[in-house]
């Protein structure tokens, strides 16, 4: 329990200094007073005593004697008083000039403490170190400065004293210009008081600037900022936020919620921890897709953030920070479309090159069939018609991959064996029956059911281990290893071959689009197959490979979780 601290005398601590000062000094003068008066009270009463024990003529009354004295002491009290109030008026009218310039600090510390800095400007009397040294070194900051006395003022030039205070004023302490100031401690408290009004005026410039500044780049930020006290009540809508929502600021701020512009779920997000620091806990959430809703009632797609802030623990409030996705989408299409349109113009001369080079295989089989025809050598039309079948291939496998890649499919998830599926991708890849190539599968253990795209996943693993094995020359061995794991949250394939491998040139150039290793024998486009195939899967595609030591593709998709029971 706090102790309530009480002075032993109430009424004398209620009193001003100056008061106090002639109270005590009007009980010294009363007291000597009274020490006059008993003195001579006992005098008169040693005369009366020593008069009537003598044996004299005249026979004087005792009550006479006791009159006299009485009235003699009365008389010197109207005397004594005289000058003891006569003594209290002039110390009181002396005290009171003596007090008063701390009474004027007093109400300048008062002022001063409800923000009114000038409420000391004019007291006392200031030294111009300029004109008591003589110097004239008009740059210094201490010249023609009437509101600080020189030894508090950082940036002097004055030698063999340091330039900032307070590192300066022992030294400043044995120099004339402060001895020059000694001698009233009420005048040197106020320069005190003036220094520090000064440290705070820069403060407070400082934060003002500092404030502005985060208000003009608040309010014209390019994103939107809208931001709330404890009640949810917007207290921060800013320029961007107009424009999106439709709404001016007068309308919003201190009347609505930002319930209005968002939706509820996001109560709950806010509560998640973004940092985990001791001292400093940010909670809310990151950038998400989601939907504001425009004063009209329109909705608009928008990249959300929120904070919730906090001050000693305590909830004063939430801001939020929005971009409008329109414009970005319509800037995504049109880039989209211009990309189309260039890849479109790659691909049409990358695919008229390859129907060139097929047709000119086709010619080449037609010429050997017609000339073993027309010599009546079955042989050679075998090896004609081969050449024409294999071309035909070529082109089935053309047409199958401009098809794949030019129209626009859903993936359709279903329940697969992932180490089944891999296996008729092998198949169907011709890594099977060839005893050249040595191939590895690696899946979870225990293995475990999938949700995939088995359709788009067959295709893409199919390219992968297709052109894993011609990338191995075919007067050596080869190895492709095929690995497919999987977690919570996602599911990664990799195929590695110990083929040819690729420069770093090689890649950026494959990755472009249209571009292929194997020369006239292919297209490019089975890459841009399986980079679209994994697009859709909202999966990426990653390449690592080193010439001379083979290649790694690595596809990682998110798990799709098993559909809602109806």
């Amino acid at each position: 329990m706090k102790q309530e601290h009480r002075h032993p005398f109430p009424l004398y601590g209620k009193l001003l200094l100056e008061n106090k000062i002639l109270l005590l000094l009007a009980g010294l003068l009363i007291l000597l007073g009274a020490a006059m008066l008993l003195a001579q009270h006992l005098a008169a009463e040693r005369v009366a005593a020593e008069v009537l024990g003598r044996d004299l003529l005249v026979e004087v009354d005792r009550q006479q004697l006791d009159r006299i004295a009485l009235r003699t002491a009365v008389q010197a009290s109207i005397y004594m008083i005289a000058p003891i109030l006569l003594v209290l008026l002039g110390a009181r009218a002396v005290i009171r000039r003596a007090v008063q310039p701390l009474k004027r600090l007093t109400r300048a510390a008062d002022e001063i403490s409800t923000g009114k800095l000038d409420a000391l400007r004019g007291f006392g009397v200031h030294v111009n170190c300029w004109e008591i040294t003589g110097c004239q070194e008009t740059t210094c900051e201490a010249y023609m400065n009437l509101d600080q006395q020189c030894w508090y003022i950082d940036g002097t030039p004055c030698e063999g004293y340091d330039s900032r205070f307070p590192d300066k004023l022992p030294a400043c302490r044995q120099c004339e210009v402060y001895r020059a100031h000694r001698g009233d401690e009420i005048v040197q408290l106020a320069d005190a008081f003036k220094h520090m009004i000064g440290v705070l005026k820069a403060s407070r410039e400082e934060l003002v600037q500092v404030g502005d500044f985060q208000k003009r780049l608040i309010r014209n930020s390019f994103n939107g900022v809208i931001a709330t006290d404890e009640n949810d009540v917007v207290t921060i809508f800013n320029l961007a936020a107009e424009e999106m929502l439709g709404v001016d600021r007068s309308e919003v701020i201190g009347k609505k919620s930002w319930r209005a512009y968002f939706l509820d779920r996001f109560e709950r997000t806010m509560d998640l921890p973004l940092s985990h620091e001791r001292v400093r806990r940010v909670r809310g959430f990151r950038w998400v897709k989601s939907v504001a809703r425009r004063e009209d009632g329109e909705e608009i797609e928008v990249l959300l953030s929120g904070i919730n802030l906090f001050e000693r623990g305590i909830h004063i409030g939430k801001v939020f920070f929005f971009q409008d996705l329109r414009e970005i989408n319509q800037l995504r299409e049109e880039l989209l479309r211009s990309e189309r349109l260039a890849a479109t113009g790659q691909a049409a001369a990358g695919i008229s090159h390859s129907i060139k080079n097929i047709l000119d295989g086709f010619l080449g089989g037609a010429y050997v069939f017609k000339q073993g025809k027309r010599l009546g050598d079955p042989a050679k039309m075998d090896k004609g018609w081969d050449m024409v079948e294999r071309n035909m291939e070529i082109i089935a496998g053309l047409v199958r991959d401009l098809l794949n890649f030019a129209k626009d499919r859903t993936p359709v998830y279903e329940d697969v064996e992932p180490a089944a599926l891999i296996q008729d991708c092998l198949t169907a890849a011709g890594l099977g029956q060839e005893e050249r190539i040595r191939v590895s599968l690696r899946t979870d253990d225990p293995p475990r059911r999938l949700r995939l795209d088995a359709g788009g996943f067959h295709q893409a693993l199919v390219n992968l281990l297709r052109n894993a094995a011609e990338a191995i020359p075919d007067d050596r061995p080869g190895h492709v290893r095929v690995e497919l794991r999987s977690d919570e949250e996602r599911v990664t394939l990799t195929v590695s071959d110990d083929g040819q491998g690729m420069s770093p040139e090689t890649i950026e150039k494959i990755q472009g689009g249209m571009y292929s290793t194997k020369g006239s024998k292919g297209t490019g486009l089975g890459l841009l197959v399986i980079q679209k195939i994994v697009n859709e899967h909202r999966g990426e595609l990653s390449i690592e490979s080193e010439e001379g030591r083979g290649s790694t593709f690595r596809i990682v998709i998110p798990v799709v979780e098993e559909p809602a029971a109806a």
